[in-house]
C-alpha cells in the first residue's frame, strides 16, 4: 500500500495540503513545510512583504511517493534513531504483527506529520513566526544529534546518549503534539488499513 492510499483511507486528504514527492532521483524523508521559499529567502535577506503576498501553494505535508515497505526500509536505514523511537512508542500501544510492521509504521508517520500540521495551525502564528519559534526549539536538539552522529556505534556510552537525545527530542512541544495525535488515532487507522489489505 502506498502512502497516498494511507492518507486517503485515513480521511485526512481534505484536512491538510498533502504533497507526494517523486523519489526517482533519491529518497527524501517526510516533512512539513510551514513557510514558502520566497518568504524564507526574503527574511534571510532582511526584507519582508505582507504575509498575504506569499504563495501558500508550497505549504503542507510532504511525503515520499512510496509503498509502506519502502518507507520503513528507507527510514530505518537513514534515520534509525527516530524510527526505533517511534516503533517503541507504537509497540506500547498496538500489538505489532510482524507481517504488517511497515504498514503500522507508515500509518504512524502519516498521523505524526498531520499532527505537526495541526500544531502549526493551532498555534495561530504566522508562517515566519512559527518557523523561527520551531528553529529555536530544534537548535539544541539538532546540535546534540550532530554530536551523536560523530560518536562511533561501538562507543559504550552512545546508547545512553541516544536515549537522552530521544527524550529531549520527544519533549519538544511540536513533537509532543504530533506524537500525541498519532498515538491517539493509530489503532483506528491501522485497523482500517488491515481491512483493506486482507
Amino acid at each position: 500500500m502506498k502512502l497516498h492510499d494511507i492518507v486517503a483511507i485515513s480521511g485526512l486528504s481534505a484536512k491538510a495540503p498533502w504533497h507526494f514527492m517523486d523519489v526517482s532521483g533519491g529518497y527524501q524523508s517526510a516533512y512539513c513545510q510551514f513557510i514558502s521559499q520566497a518568504e524564507l529567502e526574503d527574511w534571510l535577506a532582511g526584507s519582508r512583504r505582507a504575509a498575504d503576498q506569499y504563495s501558500a501553494v508550497e505549504l503542507g505535508i510532504y511525503l515520499p511517493d512510496v509503498y509502506a515497505s519502502e518507507l520503513y526500509y528507507q527510514e530505518e536505514r537513514g534515520n534509525s534513531i527516530s524510527t526505533h523511537s517511534y516503533m517503541r512508542m507504537i509497540h506500547d500501544l498496538v500489538e505489532i504483527d510482524i507481517e504488517n510492521y511497515d504498514l503500522l509504521f507508515a500509518a504512524f508517520l502519516v498521523l505524526h506529520e498531520y499532527g505537526h500540521w495541526l500544531h502549526f495551525r493551532r498555534c495561530h502564528k504566522s508562517s515566519l513566526d512559527y518557523v523561527v519559534w520551531l528553529n529555536r526549539q530544534l537548535a539544541p536538539v539538532e546540535n546534540q544529534r550532530e554530536v551523536l552522529d560523530m560518536i562511533p556505534d561501538s562507543e559504550p556510552a552512545k546508547e545512553a546518549l541516544v536515549a537522552e537525545h530521544i527524550t529531549a527530542y520527544n519533549a519538544m512541544p511540536q513533537e509532543l503534539s504530533a506524537n500525541k495525535y498519532a498515538l491517539k488515532h493509530l489503532a483506528a487507522l491501522y485497523n482500517k488499513l488491515l481491512k483493506k489489505v486482507q
